[in-house]
């Protein structure tokens, strides 16, 4: 079978996403990428990746507005490809794929995974809300089938209108072969509480550090912060006040990967900011795949990424004393408790979300889409 996956714009690191599945599958399927501006700094990258804005010099995000110039030309890439199946990630700027499953014809399928459904649920009273509510619905009135990447955002979408009967939840999963446990040789002489993510409000920096401050002195660790945004000058900020907090910054996946293994804890406390919640949360599953614990809100898709109690533990979300309550609990767990823990964590991903299982599912959603 010939897959068009289409995107707007495509950057790894970070967005392994697009990417996965169709490398898991090359074997199986032909599978193609089209994107208008693509940056790929990651030499592993195996699928054909075709984008159109012209690079001739420009730095990306130079690139990203000229994007609907170059529209036309990637719908015209994609129909002479005369692929069996378009695959669209995310409904905004969906329009290349929509067109060219109109003109081919090919049937459309798009995974919707939150920003899309966000845009919809905004109001359109700018020129660029007016486009996303377009390119959503267009995606979703000429898409076969729309794959929500959480139970949560599924019923957000069909709570805007999209039409129920074509909504499937097909969670992304992540790779138990490369996510794996470390072999303990980097044991760290104090426990590892790891933050992996976006410095912003959305993704709750601030609650992480005023609880590990709160309890610090109880109980001792060392908090490990990656990731960029707005609240950087903050975050190094407070690194700087405090020496048992340290900032590393952005990193690439397998930098990422090792302070997974080494960390006795990741904390993802994503929360509700300006109408936006976490739609699914694949560091959360990265994290239990190398045998990390987990603590995090109860908000959006994230409690659909964690076993609570098992693999790791749910606070109410934006519930700042639960959030530091849970922490000190995970960081006196008695060595028999964490170690049913974390292996609880690697089984969960394992059985439940796994790379292996999502493009399994994912091959069926394309024979069904194909198959009309």
């Amino acid at each position: 079978m010939k897959i068009a996956i289409t995107k707007s714009t495509l950057r790894i690191p970070p967005t392994y996403f697009a990417t996965a599945h169709a490398q898991k599958l090359g074997s199986r399927h032909d599978f193609r990428i089209f994107t208008l501006a693509a940056d790929i700094e990651d030499p592993s990258v195996s699928v054909p990746i075709t984008d159109f804005v012209p690079r001739i010099g420009l730095g990306f995000r130079q690139r990203e507005l000229m994007i609907p110039a170059f529209m036309p030309l990637m719908t015209l890439a994609v129909r002479r490809f005369r692929p069996d199946v378009i695959h669209q990630h995310f409904g905004t700027w969906s329009l290349p794929a929509v067109n060219a499953s109109r003109q081919a014809p090919a049937p459309l399928l798009t995974t919707l995974h939150g920003s899309d459904v966000v845009s919809l649920a905004n109001p359109a009273d700018t020129m660029m809300a007016k486009w996303h509510h377009r390119n959503v619905l267009a995606a979703a009135a000429q898409s076969r089938r729309l794959l929500a990447v959480s139970r949560y955002l599924a019923g957000r979408a069909v709570d805007l209108g999209l039409d129920a009967a074509k909504i499937q939840v097909h969670y992304q999963g992540v790779d138990t072969d490369y996510f794996v446990p470390g072999d303990g040789t980097e044991a760290a002489e104090a426990p590892i509480v790891l933050f992996v993510g976006a410095l912003n409000t959305q993704k709750g920096i601030r609650d992480l550090i005023d609880a590990s401050l709160a309890v610090w002195r109880r109980a001792h660790h060392r908090l490990v912060v990656i990731g960029d945004g707005p609240l950087r000058e903050a975050v190094r900020e407070q690194a700087s006040s405090h020496p048992h907090i340290e900032f590393l910054g952005r990193l690439d996946r397998e930098q990422i990967r090792r302070w997974l293994q080494q960390a006795y804890l990741l904390v993802a406390p994503s929360q509700e900011a300006g109408g936006a919640r976490e739609a699914a949360g694949l560091v959360l599953l990265e994290a239990q795949a190398c045998g990390t614990p987990v603590l995090a809100y109860r908000s959006g898709g994230i409690p659909e990424m964690v076993d609570d109690g098992v693999s790791g533990l749910l606070a109410a979300e934006a519930d700042y004393p639960g959030l530091q309550a849970a922490l000190s609990e995970l960081l006196q767990l008695s060595g028999a408790e964490y170690h049913t823990m974390r292996r609880a964590a690697r089984q969960y991903v394992e059985r439940h979300r796994s790379l292996a299982g999502s493009c399994a599912e994912l091959e069926q959603h394309y024979v069904d889409t194909a198959a009309g």
